[in-house]
């Protein structure tokens, strides 16, 4: 393979030793040589290729710690409800949907705000039966925590009377006792998810295919992927067979709450240990031991602000939490728990305290995903125990640009300190892994580093919370390798590393902050070979 170099460029290595330079050489997947383009000369020959960077940022490739690449990319063909902000204009595009798709008789889509019908009234069945009544219907929230159905879709699911879930899952009923078509959590959505028609084998990777392409778009060379499984390995691995796996994939098995304890041993150690390449590999564990403030699924300390008589719920209980994680730590397993709510934080911190007591303090790394909401009692807790805080920057409301304010109104004044600490967390030395949570917002990098850079106060007398442009790269790429364990393999730009690069529109380091969010990817390498070249 003829080396490749790429020269002229502002490089942003991402290593402190060694911060700047003009020019990168790749020779196979490994980086040989960072320095200025002079020297980088002596490696050419008639074979090489040699890209001008022609000023641009050079950086490590992006990696997304928080990602949902499979889960997203079987739903990457359905309907985006982003710019989605009234009822008439959902009518419209759902229309529109199941118009242009008539063999397809499930109209889906997902990024719906909670809003939809106003701040005071929640979307129902009846809103979706007068657009569309003759074909199933579900939508997921912008969270993707929450979906509504319309009467066809609940009825084929049988559930039009509820169900029993543990909580927080729930069918919410009206008062005769009749779905509302409002469904709370994965236990009450996944009824519905089990009567769709599946796609099968080879839509399944073309669809990987789809979503692996838009992460190369945008210069994402590796993610975390949350909560997967046998089949979700299986998937990826097969296209790294084929040399079309373009993306490096990290995948905790999701252990969900009816699972018995052996299954760490018997499924969780075994993928494990089949999996341990550097473009597929397992090692962690995750769980969710809450929902989301905006349906009240959350765990909080105190109560919410607009529903007083609750403080939200968790999927474990304290102890039973503290169990799981403990037997997963035992057996050498990084935790990812993801926790909103400040109560739910909180037990988590417990259940990885309770488990360094019971076997021992080690470099476990144990993450919590989200951190929406942090009790000022639990914030020196992170560097105390040695957790991570992996955040995603477009979760957080930003009251002057947003148009929905929901989780804000949730939570209530007296609480925006808490919330989102990125700043307070990054003071203490806390590693801040950066991500988008896709598909519940856009993957594009780019809008999450304006929004963690950009993010004003929320009030006269409060921190504004934001990162720097330093920290904010860093959690795209150095931090975030390290949050998986792979610190001396990528994340920075230095011989000896593997090839991950990306090419940017424009140099990061000398446009105006607020023109961050026009940036984009014109160039990425993975493992040494170009995937996308605008």
């Amino acid at each position: 393979m003829p080396n490749l170099i790429i020269e002229n460029a502002a490089v942003q290595t991402i290593d402190p030793t060694h911060q700047t330079a003009e020019a990168v050489v790749v020779e196979g997947n490994k980086i040989v040589f960072v320095g200025s383009s002079a020297d980088a000369q002596s490696f050419k020959d008639s074979n090489s290729h040699v890209i001008d960077g022609a000023g641009r940022t050079l950086m490590p490739g992006i990696h997304d710690s928080h990602f949902h690449l499979f889960y997203g990319s079987m739903g990457i063909d359905d309907l985006r409800l982003d710019d989605v902000l009234t009822l008439e204009q959902l009518s419209q595009v759902l229309r529109q949907r199941a118009a242009e798709r008539p063999d397809k008789e499930w109209v889906l889509g997902g990024g719906l705000i909670y809003e939809i019908v106003s701040a005071d009234e929640a979307l129902t069945r009846h809103h979706l039966d007068e657009i569309l009544p003759n074909r199933p219907v579900m939508v997921r929230s912008v969270d993707m925590h929450t979906a509504w159905c319309n009467t066809m879709a609940l009825e084929r699911a049988g559930i039009m009377h509820g169900r029993e879930l543990p909580a927080p899952s729930e069918i919410l009923l009206d008062e005769n006792g009749l779905a509302t078509g409002q469904l709370n959590e994965n236990g009450a959505t996944s009824l519905v998810e089990a009567i769709i028609p599946d796609p099968t084998e080879a839509e399944r990777l073309d669809l990987l295919r789809k979503g692996l392409a838009r992460c190369a778009s945008f210069g994402i060379t590796s993610v975390t992927n949350m909560f997967g499984d046998a089949n979700q390995f299986y998937h990826y691995h097969e296209l790294e067979k084929r040399g079309e796996l373009t993306c490096r994939v990290s995948v905790p098995y999701h252990f969900t709450p009816d699972m018995p304890l052996e299954n760490i041993a018997a499924e969780a150690v075994p993928l494990t240990q089949q999996y341990n390449s550097d473009m597929l590999r397992g090692g962690s564990l995750k769980l969710f031991i809450d929902g989301v403030i905006e349906s009240f699924t959350s765990l909080m300390i105190e109560p919410y602000s607009n529903r007083p008589d609750s403080i939200g719920d968790t999927l474990y209980s304290q102890e039973r939490f503290s169990e799981i994680v403990t037997e997963a730590d035992k057996h050498g397993f990084q935790i990812y728990t993801h926790a909103i709510g400040d109560g739910s934080v909180r037990w988590t911190l417990n259940g990885y305290d309770h488990a360094q007591q019971q076997n021992g303090r080690r470099d476990s790394r144990h993450r919590i995903e989200h951190v929406e909401l942090l009790h000022d009692d639990d914030l020196p807790r992170f560097k105390e125990l040695g957790v991570i805080a992996a955040m995603q920057p477009l979760h957080s409301s930003r009251p002057e640009i947003d148009y929905y304010l929901n989780w804000m109104t949730c939570v209530g004044e007296e609480r925006y300190h808490a919330g989102f600490r990125w700043r307070d967390l990054a003071d203490l030395g806390v590693p801040i892994p950066l991500g988008s949570d896709w598909p519940v917002v856009t993957m594009d990098p780019f809008l999450g580093m304006d929004w963690a850079i950009n993010r004003q106060a929320w009030g006269p007398e409060l921190k504004a919370q934001a990162l720097s442009i330093d920290e904010t790269l860093a959690g795209y790429t150095s931090v975030a390798a390290y949050a998986e364990f792979t610190e001396n393999k990528k994340g920075q730009l230095k011989p000896g590393m593997l090839a991950d690069l990306v090419l940017l529109s424009d140099d990061i380091t000398n446009i105006p902050a607020e023109n961050i969010q026009n940036l984009s990817a014109d160039l990425t390498i993975c493992d040494g070979r170009i995937v996308y070249q605008k």
